[in-house]
């Protein structure tokens, strides 16, 4: 699995910028669920600094309505 990552480069998986754009990179796996497909618990998500950011100040701006879905673009 390794070295699939390897191959494929780092990129944000919501942005899709490579790691060498941003300054930051971070990596998680999906934990797994009850109830979830098999084969999307095996796959990695990364996001970028850029994105945590942007994520951040949707989160907290105050006009933001809690139910509403909130987009990273």
């Amino acid at each position: 699995m390794i070295a699939k990552v390897i191959a494929r480069a780092f990129c944000c998986s919501f942005c899709g910028k490579s790691k060498d754009e941003v300054s930051a990179m971070m990596a998680g796996a999906p934990t797994a669920a009850a109830g979830a497909p098999l084969s999307p618990r095996r796959k990695s998500a990364f996001i970028c600094n850029e994105c945590v950011q942007r994520y951040y100040q949707k989160l907290t701006a105050r006009d933001t309505p809690k139910s509403s879905a909130l987009s990273l673009k």
